[in-house]
């Protein structure tokens, strides 16, 4: 068996050129840009406090830059080795890109066919509204602009189509900037998220422009925050929002049971199950987003933990398993395959609190009867046993009085 916490080469062939990177871990594919002058090993402090949180972590040396070829004279072939990044990965990236590699990024978005294979992007310590003087003198002062005045002239050119590409991004945007030392103004900030004003700014200020070298646990911190995207991207990209379910669509419930259980202190993998909770259908709910043999795809979205809690989930055969309410472990019956589990400890937790979340919901949302009303406060009183303090403020919700 590979083990996914050793890195693996990885090499993109480009018309001009060889792009050699690798890829460690495994999860939700975070794509790593470094800036001009670095080399992608600038992310390895990065990506171990990524993997660590289950994330898989792709990372390429840009051309020009350490083992790939070519040459970075214009932004067009770094915006183009990006597109060819991200048609070698699964769809649902989170691309970050620092710099020339936030910059690239961007110019890559303007195709809408990389853009349907992006879940979002993350900004490090670059805006595309750039000042041209500025600009140079900051790329000058750090010895770079000799070498690199081609690149620097042609990026400059280019920021009027850098701002309109900006400016019709329908994906969820992160800024991280820097402290001291940054190439991001609050000037620059306030023009961007005019551009933008979806977007998210974040600021790591014991850091200079380098985040990923001078703060990688703090930019890593960061980058986590964006783990539900991909699992958004991929509910759009099946339907959820054309699921008709009480309260409007499958899409909304979704993210209400979510908000719930993240309010009830709900872990990262509990959130991302939650939010794909009726992936495969339930036994309440039998509409199902993905067949059984499409798991590995909702894996690559939300990681093996979170998919596994969504499967128990969503194969509960009802009858059997609420039966044994009260029951530690409590036997969990297979719908779908018939055995039974047991489920203990985080997994029958996590079980509990999103059953709970789920019931809330529907009470909350839904036309019912008084008998089926009172089937889910008897429901929710008997996930005491298991969640107590979430189940008493469900019990208090006048919805459910």
């Amino acid at each position: 068996m590979i083990d996914l916490t050793v890195p693996r080469a990885r090499s993109v062939a480009r018309p001009d050129a060889v792009l050699r990177g690798e890829e460690v871990g495994a999860g939700p594919t975070v794509l790593l840009l470094h800036a001009g002058g670095e080399r992608r090993q600038v992310w390895a402090p990065v990506t171990d406090v990524l993997v660590g949180s289950g994330f898989r972590c792709v990372a390429f040396d840009q051309r020009g830059h350490g083992d790939s070829g070519g040459s970075p004279r214009a932004l067009a072939p770094c915006a183009d080795d990006v597109a060819a990044m991200l048609h070698a990965e699964r769809p649902g990236c989170v691309v970050v890109g620092a710099s020339l590699g936030g910059l690239a990024a961007i110019a890559a978005l303007d195709d809408p066919a990389v853009r349907a294979r992006v879940a979002g992007l993350v900004l490090v310590d670059v805006v595309p509204n750039l000042e041209p003087q500025r600009a140079r003198r900051f790329v000058a002062d750090r010895d770079m602009l000799d070498a690199h005045s081609e690149l620097v002239e042609d990026i400059l050119a280019q920021v009027p189509r850098l701002r309109r590409i900006t400016a019709e991004l329908d994906l969820p945007v992160l800024l991280v900037r820097s402290g001291s030392g940054s190439a991001v103004t609050d000037g620059d900030v306030d023009r961007f998220l005019r551009l933008a004003p979806h977007a998210v700014v974040t600021r790591v200020r014991d850091a200079g422009h380098l985040v990923a070298r001078d703060q990688p646990v703090a930019l890593a911190e960061a980058i986590s925050a964006t783990a539900e995207w991909p699992a958004l991207a991929l509910l759009r990209e099946l339907g959820a929002a054309e699921v008709d379910h009480p309260g409007g669509n499958l899409f909304d419930h979704l993210q209400r049971v979510r908000e719930l259980v993240d309010g009830w202190g709900g872990g990262r993998r509990l959130s991302l199950a939650t939010l794909c909770h009726a992936a495969y259908g339930t036994d309440g709910f039998p509409h199902a987003l993905l067949p059984l043999d499409r798991r590995p795809r909702l894996r690559e979205a939300i990681g093996d933990e979170a998919e596994s809690l969504v499967y128990l989930y969503d194969a509960c055969d009802r009858s059997e398993t609420y039966a044994r309410l009260g029951a530690a472990p409590l036997p969990l019956t297979d719908r779908f395959t018939g055995e039974v589990v047991s489920l203990a400890d985080a997994d029958l937790t996590d079980f509990a609190l999103l059953t709970v979340a789920n019931e809330l919901d529907v009470a909350r949302h839904a036309s019912l009867s008084s008998d089926v009303r009172r089937g889910i406060r008897t429901l929710i009183a008997a996930m005491a046993a298991y969640v107590p303090d979430a189940s008493a403020q469900a019990l208090a919700d006048p919805s459910l009085r």
